[in-house]
C-alpha cells in the first residue's frame, strides 16, 4: 500500500496572496474566462506551486492539495473553483477537453442509465472500476491532471491512485513478453474531442528513459471496433495483465476527497479512477444549484489538463 504522504498545505501568505487576487477579479461566467496569474502576480503562491511540479516530475507524481482556508468565509463556489484554474495555469497550458472547447470540464453523473458501454465519456457518469489515463482523447503528450472536489458523493466515490512506475517494474520483473507488447500501436478512440481514432502504444518512453502509460480500456475497444479491427489474443492477454496489477490493492492509494481538496498528478505516470458513487435522489447540478441552494450538490469535480510551457531557448 502506498503511503499516505501526498498531501501539501499552501502556506497562509499564499493563501492571502489568492484571496485577495480572486476578490479583485471581474465578473466572470465560466471559470476559464477568469484572468490568470502574470509573473508578477502572487509571487509565494506561484514559487509554491513550482515545489508542486518537482514533486510531480520527479517525486510521487502525486500532490493532493488541501482545502484552501478562507477566514474571511467569503469564497463563492464559484470563487473556490477558480484556485485551481489558476494553479492549473501555472503549471502549464489548459487544454481543450471537448469539441465545444471547453478547457475546465465538470465531472457529475449526467444520468443514472448513462454508461460508457452507450457511448458516454467517464466523466459523465457515476461507474467505477476503470483505472485510467486521461491522456487518451488525444494522440499527443501533456503533462498535468488537475482535479478538484467541489462536492462529494452521498455515498461512494472514493478515488484510486496507481504509481505507473510501480506498475511497470512489476511488469519487467514479472511479465516482460507482456511489455513487449504494450509496446505497439493498438487503436484508441477521441471520444467526445473528434470523431476519430488514432494508433499509439500503451507504453512509451520519455527522454529520461522512464515509462509513460496512456491507459483507458473501453476507449480503446471501441476504438478496435470502430475501425474494424479485433484485438488479439496476444494483445487481450497483454491487456488482462497489466489491468490485474493495477487493480490489485497493494498498488494502490485510495482516498475519498473532499470539498475543496484538489489532486494533480503527472497523468502519464499515474493511472486513477474511482469506485461507483450515488449522489442523493433530490441532488442538483453545479448549473442547477445556483438557482436551488435549497437542495444539495453532486458529486462534482473540475477537470483540467495543462500541458507544460516550453522553456524559451535565446541564441
Amino acid at each position: 500500500m502506498l503511503n499516505d504522504n501526498f498531501t501539501y498545505a499552501f502556506s497562509n501568505e499564499a493563501q492571502n496572496e489568492i484571496y485577495d487576487f480572486i476578490k479583485e477579479l471581474h465578473q466572470y461566467e465560466l471559470i476559464q474566462d477568469a484572468r490568470t496569474l502574470a509573473a508578477d502576480d502572487c509571487p509565494t503562491f506561484i514559487k509554491e506551486v513550482e515545489e508542486i511540479r518537482n514533486e510531480l516530475e520527479n517525486g510521487k507524481r502525486i500532490v493532493i492539495v488541501r482545502p484552501f482556508v478562507d477566514l474571511h468565509n467569503k469564497y463563492t463556489i464559484q470563487e473556490q473553483r477558480t484556485i485551481s484554474w489558476l494553479l492549473g495555469n501555472v503549471l502549464g497550458d489548459p487544454l481543450v477537453q471537448n469539441e465545444a472547447g471547453d478547457k475546465v470540464i465538470c465531472v457529475f453523473d449526467r444520468d443514472r442509465n448513462n454508461t460508457m458501454t452507450k457511448g458516454a465519456r467517464y466523466h459523465q457518469t457515476r461507474e467505477g472500476g476503470t483505472i485510467h489515463t486521461d491522456n487518451v482523447n488525444v494522440p499527443y503528450h501533456w503533462e498535468y491532471l488537475v482535479l478538484s472536489c467541489i462536492s462529494p458523493a452521498m455515498s461512494g466515490g472514493e478515488n484510486i491512485l496507481v504509481n505507473a512506475l510501480t506498475v511497470y517494474k512489476i511488469l519487467k520483473e514479472k511479465h516482460p513478453d507482456v511489455i513487449a507488447i504494450l509496446e505497439k500501436n493498438f487503436y484508441w478512440e477521441q471520444r467526445g474531442v473528434a470523431d476519430a481514432t488514432y494508433e499509439a502504444p500503451i507504453i512509451t518512453y520519455n527522454k529520461k528513459g522512464e515509462p509513460m502509460f496512456r491507459h483507458l480500456r473501453p476507449y480503446m475497444e471501441s476504438a478496435h471496433r470502430k475501425v474494424g479491427v479485433p484485438l488479439t489474443d496476444e494483445q487481450m492477454y497483454a491487456i488482462d495483465t497489466l489491468d490485474s496489477v493495477i487493480e490489485h490493492s497493494d498498488n494502490q492509494y485510495r482516498h475519498t476527497f473532499k470539498a475543496g481538496e484538489i489532486l494533480l498528478t503527472y497523468d502519464s505516470q499515474v493511472l486513477h479512477g474511482r469506485t461507483c458513487f450515488s449522489d442523493e435522489m433530490n441532488a442538483v447540478t453545479i448549473f442547477d444549484f445556483k438557482k436551488e441552494h435549497n437542495k444539495p450538490l453532486k458529486r462534482t469535480m473540475d477537470r483540467l489538463w495543462a500541458m507544460k510551457r516550453q522553456k524559451l531557448c535565446l541564441v
